[in-house]
């Protein structure tokens, strides 16, 4: 992974992403948020249990019993004030602490991607990842249950998320992605396209191809099948 060169306008405008989306997270208490200052907004996914009042507010109604999160996009002029001062401290901390913002600026556009990492530590709910330079974090729920995850052992991970936790780098990593059997496929058969539309981690994928049923033979290899904790391919054109 080529590490590109961070000017200080890139360190500023991560800062502030960063800091607002903290002090956002802070105030609602919520799971997480997205700034975007092309549109001028921050998507905040709120609890329709916890936060029925901020929903009606911004979104002028309820119309969800869902018990999942409902991301709602605000305007940042419609953020309550208070959220404008905590950012300020916040942004300051991260300004002072450069050379963890300049990780968090190189691994946040890698957030979705596949990376290779190698595991340090084994612990009862998480295993510690080495990524060159960088440590993740690979939680148990986000592992294969029959997987080996001996120290020592390599695998690609899934980049779940990036965040800045004080001066710290959060490195959330996923080995349950689709995006995973749809990565080792595409990188050792380039010529074809491959979709990974439903998958049972460590148990079976189905894929659509672009390739030719004839050549289907190749994708079942050992190898493959290894980094992919075994699981059976299914493949349709």
């Amino acid at each position: 992974m080529e590490q590109s060169s961070i000017n200080l306008n890139e360190i500023a405008e991560g800062a502030a992403y960063q800091a607002i989306e903290t002090a956002i997270i802070q105030y609602f208490q919520v799971r997480d948020c997205i700034v975007n200052f092309d549109t001028q907004s921050a998507c905040i996914l709120f609890d329709p249990v916890v936060h029925r009042r901020w929903i009606a507010r911004f979104n002028g109604h309820i119309d969800s019993c869902d018990s999942k999160d409902i991301p709602i996009s605000v305007p940042l002029r419609r953020l309550p004030p208070q959220i404008k001062q905590m950012t300020r401290p916040i942004l300051e901390n991260l300004m002072g602490g450069q050379e963890s913002l300049e990780s968090y600026l190189k691994w946040k556009p890698l957030e979705r991607k596949i990376v290779p990492g190698t595991i340090t530590e084994v612990h009862h709910t998480h295993y510690k990842i080495s990524l060159k330079g960088e440590t993740g974090r690979l939680d148990t729920r986000d592992a294969i249950k029959r997987e080996n995850y001996s120290l020592g052992k390599t695998h690609l991970f899934h980049v779940k998320r990036v965040r800045m936790d004080g001066e710290n780098v959060r490195i959330h990593l996923s080995r349950r992605s689709k995006s995973l059997p749809e990565f080792v496929l595409s990188s050792k058969f380039p010529k074809y396209r491959f979709k990974c539309y439903r998958r049972l981690p460590g148990i079976k994928s189905w894929i659509r191809t672009t390739a030719p049923r004839f050549r289907w033979s190749l994708f079942f290899s050992k190898e493959i099948r290894q980094s992919l904790a075994g699981e059976y391919l299914q493949f349709y054109s």
